[in-house]
């Protein structure tokens, strides 16, 4: 995961200024970006997270702004990243309406408890492992070599179990949507509606499943298929097909290309969730 997190706001605070040495000294960058869609979409692919810090400034909700949430819902979406944000509750609120929750990490209220900001942080950037802070170091022994810090495991939840993640590529919006909230719980997922957005995708991040609509314009499926088997760096990524065809010679076609396996756009949610852990089960 990128260390780097991006912080966006209406200008340069003392607040701002706070949070980026308070990152750096755990060993996170972090820069500021004005609260505008050409500054946010220039600066994006670098972060690893996002935090959005509403002051009141932004928090009047005028049209620009509201523009500028929808926005980051989109490409919080597209890159399958996260967001945090510190508002007022009733700010929070009013900006929920046009971020989804599931794009949330964490949600602080102002004035802001900089401690537990800075550790949700590393928290997330490290997979779960906390910093040990001075007082909690072992004092040295006397006549003894100084003893080295281990660090501690974060148990909650996020990260008690590290999820498989998933690929998801598919020309049609609202499907990527409804699987991707089927599968949100139980794994990692990133989204593509295009051959190329996949490819981009998989050039900064692992995955441990590719699911890969079978008709798509432009690209098919079958011809991203075969850019991804013929990539050193993804060659090895196992995909399935997704395809709302079940047909016996449309299924025959799809199998001449040995994919990993092919699974039914008309799977309901039980269907695909057991399909899934049936193929992780022995990997």
């Amino acid at each position: 995961m990128l260390k780097n997190v991006m912080i966006i706001s209406t200008s340069e605070s003392f607040a701002i200024k706070s949070m980026e040495q308070k990152l750096i000294a755990v060993e996170i960058s972090a820069y500021q970006v004005v609260a505008r869609t050409t500054d946010i979409g220039s600066n994006f692919d670098r972060a690893g997270l996002v935090v959005l810090y509403l002051d009141e400034r932004m928090a009047a909700m005028t049209a620009s702004l509201q523009n500028m949430l929808s926005y980051l819902n989109d490409k919080l979406y597209e890159a399958n990243k996260m967001l945090i944000i510190i508002a007022k509750q009733k700010d929070y609120e009013i900006a929920m309406r046009y971020i989804s929750e599931d794009f949330i990490l964490q949600f602080f209220d102002r004035p802001m408890n900089m401690d537990a900001f800075v550790q949700t942080i590393y928290e997330y950037m490290n997979e779960g492992e906390k910093p040990i802070e001075d007082h909690n170091k072992p004092e040295k022994a006397e006549n003894a070599d100084e003893t080295v810090p281990q660090k501690r495991k974060f148990t909650s939840d996020m990260a008690a179990v590290k999820k498989r993640r998933i690929l998801l590529v598919d020309d049609d919006a609202s499907y990527l949507r409804i699987i991707r909230n089927w599968l949100k719980d139980g794994y990692e997922v990133g989204v593509a509606s295009s051959g190329l957005q996949a490819i981009m995708w998989l050039a900064k991040n692992d995955v441990d499943l590719i699911l890969l609509d079978y008709k798509m314009p432009v690209a098919s499926g079958a011809q991203i298929f075969e850019m991804l088997k013929n990539d050193s760096q993804t060659k090895s990524i196992p995909i399935f097909f997704l395809t709302g065809n079940s047909a016996r010679d449309s299924v025959m076609e799809i199998l001449k290309l040995n994919p990993e396996g092919y699974l039914l756009k008309t799977f309901d949610r039980k269907a695909l969730l057991t399909r899934l852990e049936e193929f992780f089960e022995f990997r």
